[in-house]
């Protein structure tokens, strides 16, 4: 079992679990979290604690097994929690699979760091000390999905109080990521450096206003020529009360790029795709299609290709450079430059507001300051 919060120098020769409570004492579940009020002098407080603890410590060793076996219950460790929040919480929420991967990813994370502990144990100072391994803005989402565990914990009455809640909340860091510019992406188009298949996902970003994880599971069949118009259901929008799902009327650059992907000789289903060098199995039954491109390795060669073909070299923070992501930006501000409304670019982007589309477009040109005029007539 991992070691209970340390003691203070008020408290440090008191034995564990058992607390100052005014004129009195306080004990501690260390299972439970429960407090119990000892309303005696300190030598019989520090007598009953001893004898708690003796009766409880074997209950708490090998995963709470024996308290299991003699309860005929799950011993409430944050391991058993923690699947239940996944078993129970999880699938009721209208979250993408993006978001509930990166949760799940979390969650199996915390079995493996705090999982033997004892929901008891996880006071508000051992929360505190877990979360603060982690800087600012991992920091920030780290705690509030505990806030949402620990809530869960409550209403299902294996807490008494949200310990993750009353932890310090942090302000997040600014995003240190810059914008793209049009000059930045065209040197990584014109670089050679850059595979085919990657300038067409660069320009169709770029026209479509779409996610990556959209772009690289674009279907052929999504596309009618003859009509003018390509389908898209974006993925994030599926779990909304009324999902998004587009028919684009292609204009001339944007049809275009997706004849370029149409006449590309891979039979694939997919408009982008590539011939990967080396098929190993693990890693075609990983993907929905041998020809197929990944998100993440979408990700990862785009960031590549902008170093090779020194796009922002002058960023000298790599962090700092535009990724992938950041063509959505672009394009929205691209389409703003050429006379298209919010709510044109917002229906595109699939966007629930006007506002975070203008989020989207800001950020892409030097402000221009602009001096009120003024006067200042005052007589002494």
């Amino acid at each position: 079992m991992n070691p209970p919060r340390p003691r203070t120098g008020k408290n440090r020769n008191l034995p564990e679990n058992l607390y100052p409570n005014g004129k009195y004492w306080q004990y501690r579940n260390p299972i439970t979290g429960k407090k119990t009020s000892i309303n005696k002098p300190m030598a019989e407080a520090i007598k009953l604690a001893k004898l708690a603890n003796a009766k409880l410590a074997p209950l708490m060793s090998d995963d709470g097994a024996l308290l299991q076996l003699l309860t005929g219950e799950q011993a409430p460790t944050i391991k058993r929690l923690l699947e239940r929040f996944e078993s129970e919480w999880l699938p009721g929420r209208k979250l993408a699979d993006s978001t509930l991967k990166e949760i799940r990813i979390k969650l199996e994370r915390y079995r493996a760091d705090l999982g033997a502990r004892m929901i008891g144990q996880l006071d508000v100072l051992a929360m505190a000390e877990y979360l603060d391994q982690f800087s600012n803005n991992a920091y920030t989402k780290h705690r509030g999905l505990w806030i949402q565990i620990y809530a869960f914990a409550v209403a299902k009455g294996l807490a008494e109080r949200n310990c993750a809640e009353l932890t310090l909340q942090k302000q997040e860091a600014d995003k240190v990521r810059q914008r793209h510019t049009v000059e930045g992406v065209q040197k990584i188009l014109d670089a050679d450096t850059t595979p085919t298949w990657l300038k067409r996902a660069i320009r169709l970003a770029l026209l479509s206003l779409q996610r990556r994880e959209d772009l690289v599971t674009w279907e052929r069949a999504d596309v009618d020529m003859s009509r003018n118009v390509i389908r898209v259901s974006p993925g994030k929008t599926e779990n909304y009360d009324t999902p998004i799902h587009l028919e684009i009327e292609m204009g001339a650059d944007l049809r275009a790029v997706v004849q370029e992907c149409l006449k590309e000789p891979i039979a694939s289903p997919y408009l982008i795709c590539y011939r990967p060098k080396a098929r190993k199995r693990e890693q075609i039954e990983a993907k929905l299609h041998w020809s197929a491109v990944t998100d993440d390795y979408l990700t990862k060669e785009f960031r590549k290709a902008r170093d090779l073909a020194k796009a922002y070299d002058h960023i000298e923070n790599p962090k700092a450079r535009p990724t992938m992501h950041e063509l959505r930006a672009l394009g929205s501000w691209l389409y703003e430059q050429q006379g298209f409304s919010t709510e044109y670019v917002q229906v595109l982007m699939g966007h629930a507001t006007p506002d975070m589309t203008a989020y989207y477009q800001e950020g892409h040109e030097q402000k221009e300051v602009i001096y009120q005029h003024v006067q200042a007539g005052l007589k002494l």
